[in-house]
């Protein structure tokens, strides 16, 4: 029930007020009547006659006059605004202070004069606010701890508005609701025209929400998760214990082992549904792969390879390339770049149909511009990596190779930065057989995942003419760890004659590369890599690497000379670095 007005004496019952007339006419003139649809003395409270024509007073929040809007007879109307020319708020002066004071008896708020009168003929409290200019500040202070109801009139720019006024109002008032017209009126004056009672109206705020704006992005704003809001899940395997779907898989091995053997045998299993060589008997749906290769011809390597493993080529899909259009509309293709080209890798997991994998290889072959020493960049480009996997669930495997550093854990061999192997769940290492040099071993650096099934280990058989092979697996797991293998294979004669010297003479480069670098920010990304510090020293005397002071009185940095594209070997090897471990300590950074 509506709180008494104190105060505001009896409202004119609409039935029984006549048709008002001209201001100045005699009473058999001609009459100058409201807007359909709105009591006669609803109407009064709004405007007066002048002159043949209906004034409305327009104002702020404090009611004072800001303008005044002339209405012809019948249903148009032309504005003529006063000093300033803004709109206002059309009401009758002043608000009710007992209006908006609950929820069961808010204020509402219409669009124009005619609407705002209608509303006041149902025994309400109403604003009529032009949706647009500054009226809804001056509406927010007007209303300010009042609750409000907007009827937004049926259409795009109604809605707009509507919105607009909430947006304003939210600040100051304690509830804000937005509802449309009743039985699907264009406007309030309308629905009260065609019969709607004030109960249709009431109905219809009951069942609104209170309006929340909606949240406004702000770069850097952080992104909150509750986490009694997350539904815990199990993690879905691709490979159970070994290769994960939604997540991202490294393995890393040196050239010539046969990781590409194996990750073309997972497409075959995949496309195929064959079990995997751990899980004999386990058949499951085939599956689509995209597959990015990088080293090996499609036609004469990767086609012949896949058709041995007996894979199914309906359900892969390459992804050689991408188009490059120019300012002059000629197309090119270019190399897949990870920093810029994930909406290809997506167009190419939505069409193969059912995708289970994709397969990079190997993964720095696509990172363009990007330092693959620089564990920042390499973050940025796997973080996204990542979110594809998880998005269309998919097991996202990246192949890359290994330095040839021998000290440390295998977590420190994968080529490149230690964000490759930081940021997928899961890495194993590819590696020979110490006492089987035919014989791989498919070994865990780590996986946060899975357990601990242990490792694998196959050979590959060749097939046909011999120029193609398939991975023969053995189905017993092999007991060994990561480290113990890679250490072991350390030992073993090079077979490229490089060293772990001229590693760390083409990671000096790469690091480089773009100008001078501190020699703290050096020292703490060698270790990252995987290299000693006495080796990245030896390696900067053997290329030439400079010391100087980044100004006077700055830190020591390192740069690198213009001759730098030479070899490592074809500079004569400088002195040795003195004893110590630290970069910054040779004779000319000591003084």
């Amino acid at each position: 029930m509506d709180t008494p007005r104190p105060n505001s004496g009896p409202l004119p019952d609409p039935g029984t007020a006549g048709a008002l007339r001209l201001s100045g006419t005699p009473n058999t003139g001609p009459t100058l009547a409201p807007p359909p649809g709105v009591p006669d003395w609803a109407w009064c409270k709004l405007a007066t006659a002048q002159g043949g024509r209906w004034a409305i007073l327009e104002r702020n929040a404090q009611g004072e006059v800001v303008g005044t809007t002339f209405r012809d007879p019948g249903e148009s109307k032309r504005k003529l605004c006063s000093e300033g020319g803004k709109r206002g708020l059309i009401l009758p002066w002043p608000l009710d202070p007992y209006a908006g004071t609950s929820q069961d008896r808010p204020v509402w708020v219409c669009e124009g004069a005619s609407d705002t009168g209608a509303m006041l003929g149902l025994y309400v409290d109403a604003v009529g606010v032009p949706m647009a200019g500054q009226c809804g500040e001056w509406l927010a202070e007007l209303l300010e701890d009042r609750h409000v109801v907007i009827i937004a009139d049926a259409d795009e720019a109604g809605e707009r508005g509507a919105q607009k006024i909430a947006a304003a109002l939210v600040r100051t008032c304690p509830s804000v609701r937005i509802i449309p017209p009743p039985d699907g009126a264009k406007d309030a004056r309308a629905a009260v025209l065609g019969g709607a009672a004030l109960r249709a109206f009431t109905d219809l705020s009951a069942r609104a929400e209170i309006y929340t704006p909606p949240t406004t992005l702000v770069d850097g704003a952080p992104i909150l998760v509750r986490l009694s809001d997350v539904k815990p899940e199990v993690v879905a395997w691709l490979w159970f214990g070994r290769f994960a779907l939604g997540k991202l898989t490294l393995i890393a091995g040196d050239p010539g082992l046969g990781k590409s053997f194996l990750t073309l045998d997972m497409a075959a299993r995949v496309t195929t549904g064959r079990a995997w060589p751990d899980r004999t008997g386990e058949l499951r749906e085939p599956g689509g792969v995209v597959l990015l290769s990088a080293e090996d011809g499609m036609a004469d390597t990767v086609v012949p390879r896949l058709l041995a493993a007996g894979a199914d080529l309906n359900r892969i899909i390459a992804l050689p390339a991408v188009h490059q259009v120019r300012g002059n509309g000629r197309a090119s293709a270019r190399t897949f770049n990870l920093a810029r080209d994930l909406p290809a890798l997506e167009e190419a997991i939505k069409r193969v149909g059912n995708c289970r994998l994709v397969i990079i290889d190997p993964v720095t072959a696509y990172l363009g511009e990007a330092n693959s020493h620089n564990n920042a960049e390499v973050r940025g480009l796997l973080a996204p990596l990542s979110a594809i996997a998880e998005q269309y669930g998919v097991a996202m495997v990246a192949v890359t190779h290994l330095n040839k550093s021998g000290a440390g854990p295998a977590i420190y061999r994968a080529m490149g930065s230690l964000a490759f192997t930081a940021a997928a769940r899961a890495a194993w290492s590819v590696s020979k057989d110490r006492n089987d040099p035919e014989r791989r071993l498919l070994l865990a650096i780590k996986n946060n995942i899975g357990p601990d099934a242990g490792g694998l280990a196959y050979r590959l058989t060749p097939v046909g003419d011999g120029t193609t092979a398939l991975v023969d697996w053995e189905p017993d797991p092999v007991r060994m760890s990561a480290d113990e293998a890679l250490a072991t294979e350390q030992g073993d004669d090079n077979d490229d004659g490089r060293t772990e010297r001229d590693d760390a003479a083409d990671w000096l480069r790469e690091v480089l590369r773009d100008g001078p670098r501190l020699v703290k920010e050096l020292e703490h990304e060698a270790r990252e890599a995987g290299f000693t510090i006495i080796t990245v020293r030896r390696a900067k005397s053997r290329i030439g690497v400079k010391s100087e002071k980044s100004g006077f009185g700055g830190a020591w940095q390192w740069i690198l000379p213009p001759d730098s594209t030479k070899s490592p070997k074809d500079i004569i090897e400088g002195d040795r670095p003195p004893k110590g471990d630290h970069l910054g300590r040779d004779a000319e950074e000591s003084g």
